[in-house]
């Protein structure tokens, strides 16, 4: 018998990946021109699939019994998405006449290899970026990086979510390495949550200058919206 998903961010990803799909449908024969497999037909495969994973893997009530930590962790991403993009534009800004400080210390901190992924919606290299952060954000990159208009505050706040990480690594334990998932549910689920990541790449990319539609596909702004269809807690 499955094991049915029960880190709340792990069910999130589900609820979000639902929510994504439906705006899809909703847009399918203006994004069908941009690539030729964006089919009527693939839209409602994909939403099939979706909902036969979802069925399959996270019941109703399991779901609602978590609601406080599901606020928590969504709130506690958006928060740190938004302070490490914050960091890299105050090194963009304060270091531009230093180009070589700058690709060090954005490939020192994991800005290279995360933060496009992070930005958009994939939480999981930001969970990455996070602990790279920690991990490689020495006295003396600090003391560089705060010697001009950077706060220091601000690393510090960043370094902070690393006591949090937890939150986040069982939950991307269940979705890539965990003995809590078999083997087919965990290759469903992240199946589900690679497809949907790309055609949030894409869309983003075309909706540009149309926000609200834009919004729908931001993985991030998806998933932090689910908390407003979260019942109040007694």
């Amino acid at each position: 018998m499955e094991e049915k998903i029960t880190c709340s961010t792990a069910n999130a990803t589900l609820l979000a990946c639902m929510k994504i799909v439906q705006s899809f449908n909703e847009n399918i024969y203006e994004l069908s021109l941009i690539r030729r497999d964006w089919t009527l037909e693939y839209a409602k495969e994909l939403m099939s699939k979706v909902k036969k994973v979802k069925a399959k893997f996270l019941p109703a009530d399991e779901y609602y019994k978590h609601t406080d930590k599901q606020q928590y962790v969504h709130e506690l991403m958006i928060s740190s998405l938004r302070k490490v993009a914050l960091l890299r534009a105050l090194i963009k800004v304060d270091f531009k006449e230093d180009k070589k400080f700058q690709k060090h210390i954005f490939e020192v901190l994991g800005y290279n290899d995360y933060f496009s992924e992070a930005k958009n919606g994939d939480y999981q290299s930001l969970y990455f970026l996070l602990k790279v952060i920690h991990e490689n954000m020495n006295v003396e990159s600090k003391q560089t990086l705060t010697s001009k208009t950077i706060p220091a505050e601000l690393i510090d706040k960043i370094l902070e979510f690393d006591d949090q990480l937890h939150e986040f690594n069982s939950c991307f334990d269940l979705i890539v390495a965990s003995d809590r998932l078999s083997e087919s549910g965990r290759l469903a689920v992240n199946e589900i949550f690679t497809e949907v990541k790309d055609i949030c790449r894409v869309a983003t990319a075309y909706y540009l200058f149309e926000p609200l539609k834009r919004d729908q596909f931001c993985f991030f702004r998806v998933m932090f919206g689910l908390k407003e269809t979260f019942p109040q807690s007694n």
